[in-house]
């Protein structure tokens, strides 16, 4: 190839490039984002005409659009000059003879009634799952107390322990906390059922919470309870959070008989992630999840142990 001799093409590994270029100079996150967004580009003139300065004897300046979800344009325009670098980088302007003019970019989130819905079903279960961390910490948080707290102990009713988790989530961040909401179907399904705490959040269900008084693994109030939070009261697929309150000398011993117990549940929906067991937080904590899927749409289950005695 001659001097001058461009291209005026794009390399064939120009976006695995870019990605590579990213991870190096700027973050892993801005990678992914890339990754996750479509590219478009458009080739505007010649560099000198469209006032690129330096190198730029006939070679062409590009502009690229990029269009994909809201945090994901979020995190690349975060990064601009970082992501033009790799842009430009991957162009190998002495070959193809393109150079970066502007990058663009457009949050291709839609919007239903003031409601936004992600443009995949990966993408909205991952912010879900993320949101549900979130509530999962504050959750951990409010159980400590609970776990330190003497007036919380074996004499202590469901629902007393209940209140307090509502009483405390009132001052977290969250919209709106209801209690003993009528919400779904009882378990006779004849009357309109009572969750026993509700979180939403700009308008939208983030967490359904259902507290449960253990002595032992009781196998039947245990369904019961899985039953009432995953389909009774969960017909949009809400995150959900089984909150056992635990009255038993040998903590470990219970977790291990109760994690095994669900482990092996048959559940009524479908599971599309098997049962894990997450780190402990604290040694009166313990934390298992899996990812259930209601008519197709996946959503996030907690199980959470606290010992109270």
């Amino acid at each position: 190839m001659e001097t001058f001799d461009f291209t005026y093409e794009l390399p064939d590994n120009f976006h695995k490039r870019v990605v590579q270029l990213l991870q190096q100079i700027s973050s892993i996150d801005c990678a992914e984002a890339f990754q996750r967004c479509n590219v478009e580009y458009e080739v505007i003139d010649f560099a000198y005409y469209a006032g690129l300065k330096g190198d730029n004897w006939n070679k062409k300046a590009v502009d690229f659009t990029l269009e994909g979800l809201k945090d994901d344009i979020s995190i690349l325009q975060s990064e601009d000059s970082k992501l033009k670098e790799a842009i430009e980088k991957a162009l190998k302007p002495n070959e193809s003879g393109y150079l970066v003019r502007k990058v663009f970019y457009f949050d291709g989130d839609i919007s239903f009634g003031g409601t936004r819905v992600s443009l995949s079903n990966e993408k909205r279960l991952n912010d879900d799952i993320e949101t549900s961390n979130n509530v999962l910490g504050d959750l951990i948080q409010i159980g400590e107390r609970i776990c330190l707290n003497n007036l919380f102990n074996a004499s202590s009713t469901e629902n007393s322990i209940n209140d307090y988790f509502r009483d405390m989530l009132t001052i977290k961040e969250y919209n709106e906390v209801k209690d003993q909401t009528r919400h779904g179907t009882s378990i006779n399904q004849k009357d309109a059922g009572e969750v026993d705490i509700l979180l939403t959040k700009d308008g939208r269900e983030i967490a359904i919470f259902e507290g449960l008084k253990l002595d032992s693994v009781d196998k039947s109030y245990i369904d019961k309870h899985i039953i009432k939070a995953i389909i009774n009261y969960n017909a949009l697929g809400t995150a959900t959070f089984i909150v056992a309150y635990v009255n038993s000398k040998n903590f470990k011993s219970f977790w291990d008989r109760y994690s095994n117990y669900i482990k092996f549940y048959e559940f009524p929906l479908q599971i599309k992630k098997s049962f894990s067991i997450l780190a402990h937080p604290n040694a009166a904590t313990r934390i298992a999840t899996l990812i259930l899927t209601r008519d197709g749409f996946d959503f996030p289950v907690y199980f959470i142990a606290l010992k109270i005695s």
